[in-house]
């Protein structure tokens, strides 16, 4: 039997594709499930419009992801902070250098920022931001005291 996947399904497929199934695996499992349908002509037609809108959407997503990771490479973003003898009182992690970002009006997702830990001296340091999709960013934050 043929179906269609509705969801991906681990080690078996993604959504969207046409697999040739056993007829016990596909009205047993995936079917009941949801996790896939009866591969019709209509059904084929509607997953492949369905797919289509999914692939421009994806498309508009990957060009918004581009334009922020171009916009973001190569800033110097300033964060002044509470410290003493270079030693902050605190620290500086993704939270606090998104939102120095959205200051000097760049809006991103805390998420996409790469540090392995928190700062807690003043300086100098390279950040990376990693949107996805094999998009990345390099941008400097220079900590200083208050």
């Amino acid at each position: 039997m043929k179906v269609i996947l509705l969801q991906d399904v681990e080690k078996f497929g993604k959504i969207g594709e046409v697999k040739q199934v056993r007829n016990g695996y596909g009205f047993n499992y995936l079917l009941p499930e949801g996790l896939a349908e009866l591969a019709t002509k209509e059904a084929l037609k509607r997953v492949e419009k369905m797919m289509a809108k999914r692939a421009q959407e994806i498309e508009t997503t990957l060009a918004d992801i581009k334009s922020q990771a171009a916009l973001l490479n190569g800033k110097k973003v300033v964060i002044k902070t509470k410290a003493e003898n270079e030693k902050l009182f605190g620290s500086v992690g993704r939270d606090e250098i998104a939102t120095a970002l959205e200051a000097m009006g760049i809006t991103i997702d805390a998420d996409v920022i790469v540090i392995k830990t928190p700062f807690r001296k003043t300086g100098v340091f390279p950040v990376e931001a990693n949107f996805g999709h094999n998009v990345k960013a390099v941008f400097e934050i220079t900590i200083e005291a208050e």
